[in-house]
């Protein structure tokens, strides 16, 4: 007989075992069971946060001419957040990371991975929320175009700067949020744009998981 744990049991040996030795075996395999949401043996110790943040720094650090603050995607951060559940952050939320961030094939990355898309992503990368508004900017109609001519004309970073520094540019994004698919212009889009933000989004992640263990 094959029991459900996949062992093959002789039926005399389990009438010889009795059922409370067989519950007993089944309780010690359903313990010793991985944790399938999070990937990571029950009991492990969760790192400190440093541990966390120089595994993800010096994934980054790997990457050619990479600085913290370039835009990341999606396919670059899977493999980290495997190798981070592997040391034991149970990221229970990881699904909900992945999903904020970028993909490859999109219209923002595919700008910003040329030469000159990442000398403008560099322009604006100081910039408060510099991210948010040109994604938005990207969604509006002709606003893709409008980012091509940003990247491609002299002073691109300029206009990102104003909207993001400038009193008028602030009440340039209220007029545009009044507008087709502008809505909530000068807000945050609540996405993952760089290796800093990540590390910001995985301290939520790991102060969560700390006070729940």
């Amino acid at each position: 007989m094959v029991g459900r744990t996949g062992v093959f049991m002789p039926r005399d040996c389990l009438r010889a075992v009795g059922p409370r030795w067989i519950m007993g075996a089944l309780a010690v395999l359903v313990l010793a069971t991985p944790s399938v949401a999070t990937g990571q043996p029950k009991g492990k110790t969760i790192p400190p946060f440093e541990d966390v943040k120089r595994a993800v720094t010096r994934y980054f650090q790997n990457r050619t001419d990479f600085q913290p603050s370039d835009l990341i995607t999606r396919e670059d951060v899977e493999p980290l957040l495997a190798q981070l559940q592997a040391m034991g952050l149970p990221l229970a939320d990881r699904a909900d990371i992945l999903r904020r961030i970028p993909i490859k094939g999109e219209f923002l990355v595919e700008q910003l991975s040329t030469p000159k898309g990442r000398q403008f992503m560099r322009g604006i990368a100081q910039c408060p929320d510099g991210y948010d508004r040109l994604d938005r900017l990207s969604r509006l109609p002709r606003g893709e175009q409008t980012v091509r001519d940003l990247i491609k004309g002299p002073g691109g970073p300029t206009l990102i700067k104003y909207m993001t520094t400038v009193k008028g540019g602030n009440e340039l994004g209220k007029m545009l949020s009044e507008g087709p698919q502008g809505a909530n212009f000068n807000a945050p889009t609540g996405r993952i744009y760089t290796a800093t933000m990540l590390l910001d989004r995985l301290k939520q992640s790991h102060t969560a998981a700390t006070k729940m263990r």
